[in-house]
């Protein structure tokens, strides 16, 4: 309860709409947080996204030894 799990994906991700229901009921219940991150693809954080749907807070990261990015991704979580 009341975890934090971040995601690191490319954005190939395909569920349905019954399971995101039931994965949004999950983390409502049990107050965790799904910090979502892309690697380089744009579209996946688009609004309307199946990340978008997934995550409370969702980014692209084009480049991983860019300090400023990661530094800012850290702060939030």
């Amino acid at each position: 309860m009341r975890g934090d799990i971040v995601l690191i994906t490319d954005d190939a991700c395909e569920v349905t709409e019954t399971w995101t229901r039931a994965w949004n009921d999950a983390r409502h219940r049990l107050g965790f947080r799904l910090f979502g991150i892309t690697l380089a693809t744009p579209d996946g954080t688009a609004p309307g996204s199946v990340l978008e749907s997934l995550c409370d807070n969702l980014r692209t990261i084009d480049d991983l030894t860019d300090v400023q990015g990661t530094a800012d991704l850290f702060r939030v979580i």
